[in-house]
């Protein structure tokens, strides 16, 4: 019984060990199947970069927010970077490229750090800030040595280190260094394995050489890149440049027959390619061919073209090149660093528990001081009544007359009280069209009585003395009705006289102190209570 416990015992162990192994595998698996799947949709968003960047733009951000590691996520901020240079984006891109350096401060040998500072570069290239364009080259010669060319991972970059630098040098106005700088023999060699780097290379020795004035040697060049483009079937913009160097080169060079070969195909690449600085280049180069032929319309259309396109480059870069003097990569990193750090966090919540906490505190001594008002004006409706509100004291009486002569017999006076407090009882004060003219009428005297007696019996104008009534009339109809409580303030003011929701809500406030949506609210609130 004994051995047979055991021997179930190792079956167990057995079995629970062949159950973590298989979970593991299952894991690998689908973890390399993910990766897989990735590493097919960023080489497709690759492929279509030049003809179609917003896709590469989507297919990134997808990329990036999916990635499983930094070179990952690098890898798709920088695709997003080159997207976004071909469209014009310099900003855009700018920020994707410092995010992209911050994610491989760590390993600073890594070949998605060397791409980076490459695509950096030539932004800070076509943004004129030369110097910073020369230390990131700076810093990808430190990383390279003799025998780089020889290492399949750096050799494309390799070759795209050397055109960088050769477009560097032309900016510089260095067109012979420019030259010698990119090597034939290399460009031979990998012409095949790396037709998209070595294209691009042939058409930037040919830019040198034309820049030199040496249009030969441009055409050629020129010609090696347009042959290796159409041969290995890269994507339009490619060929598009390779296309413009060779019909530039005809164009200087005479050869009318060769350039007006180009002529057709160029202008359907002017409206196909997504390269901003590209189709720029094409409309100038076809204005140039029109006005050589004197055809002036389509002159005028292309040459109008390329100063839009030229005005909105200038106008991106100039924006990206502000930002650059504002923002460096070391501020970039403090204030992404700063940003997670605990006790910037921590600050910025005890600041906002602070501001939350004061409203709070703020919010509840109005509520209490607007309540006080309402109850206020509540006590004061309740313990006066209306035969108080119009007949004064005697003492009050006596002293008003001393002060004023009377301008008003006793009995027309005590004639005129009765009729204000008939008046005040009933609703002839809401008619909008009221009037002292319209009221003393009405009352049967006239509007120099009518105006003294409001003065010297409710101590106010006849207006202030008009609203308070209509005020205290909704105020009433509040209490009393509770239907009155759900009706909208615009039917308030109808229903009391005034002309406007706004005239409204200002007399009232004046009268009792508050808004008219605070005191309906006190009053729902002390519903429960009545009750």
């Amino acid at each position: 019984m004994r051995l047979r416990n055991m021997f179930l015992e190792k079956k167990i162990l057995y079995t629970n060990k062949f159950i973590v192994l298989l979970l593991l595998a299952c894991s690998i698996c689908v973890f390399s199947q993910k990766k897989s799947e990735n590493e097919d949709i960023y080489k497709n968003a690759v492929g279509n970069l030049y003809t179609h960047p917003e896709k590469s733009i989507t297919i990134s951000e997808y990329l990036s927010i999916n990635a499983d590691t930094d070179e990952q996520r690098s890898k798709a901020l920088n695709l997003k970077a080159e997207a976004q240079i071909l469209q014009g984006n310099y900003i855009i891109a700018l920020n994707a490229l410092l995010e992209s350096i911050h994610l491989n401060s760590v390993n600073e040998d890594s070949a998605e750090l060397l791409r980076t500072n490459l695509i950096l570069g030539d932004l800070y290239r076509k943004l004129g800030v030369i110097p910073k364009a020369e230390e990131r080259l700076k810093l990808i010669a430190e990383k390279f040595d003799n025998n780089s060319i020889h290492k399949p991972e750096k050799t494309s970059l390799y070759i795209d280190f050397l055109t960088a630098k050769s477009i560097l040098l032309c900016e510089q106005k260095k067109y012979r260094n420019a030259t010698e700088v990119i090597n034939d023999t290399i460009l031979k060699k990998f012409s095949t394995r790396f037709p998209y780097q070595v294209s691009r290379s042939y058409s930037q020795l040919a830019k040198a050489y034309g820049m030199d004035q040496q249009w030969d040697q441009s055409l050629q060049y020129a010609e090696k890149a347009l042959q290796i483009s159409v041969k290995s079937g890269l994507e339009e913009n490619f060929t598009a440049y390779a296309e413009l160097d060779v019909a530039k080169a005809n164009f200087v060079r005479k050869n009318k027959q060769q350039y007006l070969i180009e002529i057709p195909r160029l202008l359907i690449l002017s409206e196909k390619v997504n390269d901003v600085v590209l189709k720029k280049n094409i409309h100038q180069f076809l204005a140039d061919f029109y006005l050589s032929e004197g055809n002036k319309t389509k002159y005028q259309f292309h040459n109008q073209k390329y100063l839009e396109l030229n005005e909105a480059i200038n106008s991106a870069q100039q924006k990206a090149s502000d930002l650059i003097l504002s923002l460096t990569e070391s501020d970039f990193k403090a204030k992404d660093y700063q940003r997670y750090k605990t006790n910037h966090i921590l600050i910025w919540m005890i600041g906002v528990a602070f501001i939350v906490l004061g409203f709070v505190f703020w919010f509840r001594f109005r509520t209490r001081q607007n309540y006080n008002y309402y109850k206020e004006y509540i006590s004061k409706l309740k313990k006066t009544e209306k035969d108080e509100e119009i007949i004064i004291s005697a003492k009050e009486d006596a002293e008003e007359m001393s002060r004023t002569p009377q301008l008003i017999p006793e009995k027309t006076e005590q004639i005129l009280l009765e009729k204000l407090l008939a008046f005040e009882n009933g609703k002839d004060f809401t008619k909008k069209s009221l009037t002292l003219q319209s009221m003393a009428k009405e009352l049967d005297t006239n509007t120099r009585y009518l105006s003294e007696i409001v003065n010297k019996h409710k101590h106010k104008n006849f207006n202030a003395y008009i609203n308070e009534l209509r005020v205290n009339y909704i105020i009433n109809k509040l209490h009393n009705e509770p239907s009155f409580l759900n009706y909208k303030i615009s039917y308030l003011a109808e229903e009391s006289g005034f002309s406007s929701h706004t005239s409204f809500s200002t007399v009232f406030k004046t009268i009792t102190g508050i808004s008219p949506k605070e005191f309906i609210s006190f009053i729902k609130k002390e519903l429960p209570i009545a009750n």
